[in-house]
């Protein structure tokens, strides 16, 4: 199920973001440990017999994590909306049960999720792997060997000409190889292609790669000859995604604190005045830190996009005003961004003291 179907269902929820971590001889006992300690946190918290019972029956039959990983549980009266390992454990374990479906630890996780190519390359072909948006991954080998491709030594005219044939061969492999790549990119709306290989195929295959589009990444570890190690290329990659991902969110946050200060700029900073912008649907991208946010409040509509701070909310909001319910900002906010078509990032670093702002559309 999409986040956009969780959040247009009606609750209450049961959301659960725990330590999934089986990294140690114990673990399973320990995850058992978990399991009683949240089961009943969750019946303090109101969960019915039925939210109970799915979160049993999820932490009992479903995969435990490898290593080191989190958790996240979204969980009504009928139905498992969301359970999804995560790379790390939550800093801190949430259990809630709420009218609203608390998303930000689902949000944040979708959010690493930077589709990418990577392509081990040779003079013959090369390992493709393709990570889309979602976090699903393909794996295929393209080879291209219809002719010998090792140049001869000599001078001899015959030895000139069959390097020159080679070299062509070589060049068409590489042109087929970075129509493959760039393919691949394509259909999996890559922002990164990660090229390693040997260097003289890896640079080539950069050179005849589209210039628009995927950034692409040489990197020096990583061979198609039996023996190389995939934990170093691994490694590599999982750098060179989140170089890319701090890029992004970067430039991100220098837009929305130069369109604040812009007169009339395209950005609002404060709960207030993002509450105002999401009740009339002009966010375009809603950033939150749940850190600073806290357990502030907001008032929601009986239609839930609309949203609202102030006690005295007008009476013209679109829809059914009543009736309202007091909720929490940080579970309201991006419920209210998802249905109304925004974007959400979960970030630090933002212009407001209460960690909430907005990129806004224009009127």
């Amino acid at each position: 199920m999409t986040i956009r179907e969780i959040a247009e269902r009606r609750g209450p929820f049961a959301v659960v973001y725990m330590d999934a971590s089986h990294d140690t001889e114990d673990a399973a006992q320990q995850l058992e440990l978990r399991r009683r300690s949240i089961r009943a946190r969750l019946t303090e918290a109101g969960a019915g017999n039925e939210m109970l019972a799915l979160f049993d029956r999820a932490i009992t039959e479903g995969p435990p994590g490898q290593g080191r990983a989190g958790r996240v549980l979204i969980i009504d009266d009928t139905t498992v909306h969301a359970d999804e390992l995560v790379p790390e454990p939550p800093a801190q374990e949430i259990v809630r049960v709420s009218p609203l479906p608390y998303l930000l630890p689902l949000l944040r996780h979708h959010e690493t999720l930077v589709p990418y190519v990577v392509a081990v390359v040779d003079r013959v072909g090369c390992d493709l792997k393709t990570v889309d948006e979602h976090g699903d991954t393909t794996e295929r080998a393209v080879d291209h060997d219809p002719y010998p491709v090792h140049k001869t030594g000599g001078g001899a005219w015959s030895h000139r000409s069959m390097q020159k044939r080679v070299e062509e061969t070589t060049r068409h492999t590489i042109d087929e190889l970075a129509g493959e790549v760039a393919a691949k990119a394509e259909r999996a709306h890559a922002e990164v292609i990660v090229v390693a290989g040997e260097v003289a195929a890896r640079s080539a295959l950069h050179r005849s790669l589209p210039e628009h589009g995927a950034t692409v990444v040489e990197v020096e570890v990583g061979a198609r000859a039996p023996g190389s190690d995939p934990a170093e290329l691994d490694a590599a990659v999982h750098d060179v995604i989140a170089a890319q991902s701090r890029h992004e969110l970067d430039a991100m946050l220098d837009t929305v604190a130069a369109e604040i200060a812009r007169p009339g700029g395209l950005a609002v900073a404060g709960l207030a005045a993002t509450a105002e912008a999401l009740r009339m649907a002009r966010v375009d991208r809603l950033l939150i830190d749940p850190d600073r946010l806290g357990d502030r409040t907001v008032l929601v509509g009986a239609d839930r996009a609309q949203i609202s701070v102030d006690v005295d909310a007008p009476a013209g909001w679109t829809g059914t005003t009543a009736p309202r319910q007091t909720c929490r900002a940080d579970e309201a906010l991006p419920l209210a961004a998802i249905l109304t078509g925004a974007e959400v990032t979960v970030t630090g670093g933002l212009p407001s003291e209460d960690g909430v702002a907005a990129l806004v559309r224009h009127l």
